[in-house]
């Protein structure tokens, strides 16, 4: 039987057996010497032989169970406490396994990539019966890489429990590998870890005052370096609050300017309709009232969201809004898709052509890439749109009402505008709708040469307000600062902004000051947390695949070891 391809080292296969998907194989040791564990010598006494019955890998699809003859000796060191042993099988199987090594590398590596249940049930497909149980101590009683100190470290956090409970990553920022993972994201937490890790230069973190905290007392001999991307992140929400601050004075200005008016068309409301909408009004208003009150007595935003119910993004909208922040009018997604090839579908329509089919793969052919069903929603809506096969009646009645618009106001309506309205509308002239703070935070941000013109001519809209101008022009000095990595040129700008009239800017600037140290840093060296956040995507994906049900001990085994 010694041809089978079944390596055995050691060993001489003597029979096999096929019995209901179990290949039973045979072998017998071929050693006339062994080892004592215990002193060393080697002996050539031959005690007794008995069976070893461990698991092996599959064959064909089929189980595998060995019945292995192995040889008990006598040590002959007479001063040795062991007067017989039986031979060591390390390449084979350890000592008191019941699977091969070859085996359970396999369970080890399923372990790592599936957990326990989803593991076990792809092994048994293989023809490897184990229980998830048996999976997971593999992960846990598995040896941890061991590294040396490095460098340069990122840190940041990630969820246990969303909303509830953190723990802190720790990133070697030179091989981008975890190195560890910590039950809390504490500066004790994080400072002991230091203290425990002497050597690092640098450390990575975000603007967390508690990471600020722990490195510099776990690690005072290290350069922090705050992550770039944080910093920028922290300038855009600046820029929107003082953006929101201003958004009621925009509108007024913008209507006082009486530009760009238009036409609208609204079907009336149902007063049940009207009366649901002003319930919810007056509810968010009252939520606005409470927070703002809860925020002036001296509550932080993560104490007021925990004890209204309320998301933290939405307490500290309504903290920084200035004023109650009115919902903007939504605009259907597909609409905006489709606005650079409206005027083409709307001329085709009335060219005769309603095939959504052939509309759709007419403008895909111009570069439109989304789905024929948005096609298909906007032309029956639009043929079905009222006022389009109105009576000459109703006609002369809609052009008695745009001429004497016309005369009153002098603005000038095409005849398709004229067309649109129907009986059972309400027509009013509007300004055009001022976009929402988000959107006008995007323009002040922007490099002011990838704007077209229509956004140019927004853009100076919003300058000739003082704070937005001086917003404008710190923040794009700041983005330019970031960028080219001047750091000789921070100490002047945050100068500009503390001399500003900007409340939201000075307080911005006072913060940087309180981490001077890691802000020069962020300018002169060119670590960043990018490697953090990739490694925690992974972490979130790790702790995602066991469902919620792993303790903190698993999940920092499975994750290292993995790494």
């Amino acid at each position: 039987m010694s041809h089978i391809p079944f390596l055995l080292p050691g060993f001489e296969i003597q029979q096999t057996t096929h019995i209901e998907g179990m290949l039973t194989i045979t072998a017998v040791s071929t050693s006339q010497t062994a080892i004592c564990p215990s002193c060393g010598k080697t002996s050539k006494r031959l005690h007794s032989s008995y069976m070893r019955s461990p698991y092996d890998l599959p064959s064909s699809g089929l189980s595998v169970h060995l019945q292995l003859s192995v040889r008990r000796f006598r040590c002959q060191n007479e001063d040795c406490p062991r007067q017989t042993f039986v031979e060591r099988l390390p390449e084979l199987v350890a000592v008191s396994a019941q699977r091969t090594v070859r085996l359970t590398r396999l369970l080890y590596a399923f372990s790592l990539a599936l957990s326990g249940e989803a593991g076990a049930r792809l092994l048994l497909d293989a023809g490897i019966l184990t229980s998830p149980d048996t999976l997971l101590r593999l992960v846990k009683g598995g040896q941890l890489p061991i590294t040396k100190t490095p460098k340069a470290i990122g840190v940041d956090d990630f969820a246990l429990r969303r909303g509830q409970t953190y723990g802190t990553i720790i990133v070697d920022l030179s091989t981008h590998r975890p190195i560890d993972l910590l039950p809390e994201r504490t500066a004790e937490t994080l400072s002991q870890w230091l203290v425990e890790h002497p050597g690092i230069e640098f450390i990575s973190r975000d603007r967390s005052s508690e990471y600020m905290r722990g490195a510099t007392e776990g690690a005072p001999q290290a350069q922090q370096v705050l992550d770039r991307w944080h910093v920028l992140k922290n300038v855009r929400e600046v820029v929107q609050r003082i953006v929101n601050r201003n958004h009621a004075s925009l509108k007024q200005r913008q209507k006082d300017a009486g530009v760009i008016v238009r036409a609208r068309y609204k079907k009336k409301r149902s007063s049940s309709e009207i009366a649901a909408s002003q319930v919810a009004r007056l509810r968010r208003q009252a939520w606005y009232e409470e927070v703002v009150e809860l925020y002036r007595q001296g509550n932080s935003i993560a104490a007021i969201a925990q004890q209204l119910q309320m998301s933290p993004t939405t307490v500290r909208k309504f903290v920084y809004a200035g004023a109650f922040p009115e919902r903007s009018a939504h605009r259907s997604r597909r609409i905006v898709r489709l606005e650079p090839y409206l005027p083409y579908l709307e001329q085709r329509v009335q060219e005769g052509c309603e095939n959504a089919s052939l509309l759709w793969q007419e403008i895909c052919q111009q570069g439109f890439t989304h789905g024929y069903k948005v096609v298909n929603t906007w032309l029956r809506e639009y043929l079905e749109k009222p006022g389009r096969n109105s009576s000459q009646q109703e006609i002369a009645k809609r052009q008695a009402f745009f001429d004497v618009v016309q005369a009153e106001q002098g603005v000038v309506f095409s005849t398709e505008e004229m067309m649109e309205t129907a009986q059972g509308e309400s027509l009013s002239l509007v300004v055009e709708p001022l976009e929402s703070p988000r959107h006008l935070t995007w323009l002040l941000l922007r490099d002011p040469g990838s704007l077209n013109v229509q956004e140019q001519q927004k853009l100076a809209f919003l300058r000739e307000v003082e704070a937005l101008n001086t917003t404008y022009e710190l923040v794009q000095r700041f983005f330019e600062m970031v960028r080219e990595q001047q750091a000789d040129l921070l100490d002047n700008w945050l100068q500009a902004c503390e001399k500003s009239k900007v409340p939201d800017l000075q307080t911005f600037a006072e913060g940087l000051k309180r981490e001077y140290s890691a802000m020069k840093g962020a300018l002169q060296f060119s670590y960043s947390n990018g490697p953090v956040e990739g490694q925690v995507n992974k972490l979130k994906y790790v702790k995602r695949s066991m469902y919620g049900r792993e303790k903190f001990a698993l999940l920092h085994q499975r994750f290292l070891q993995a790494a």
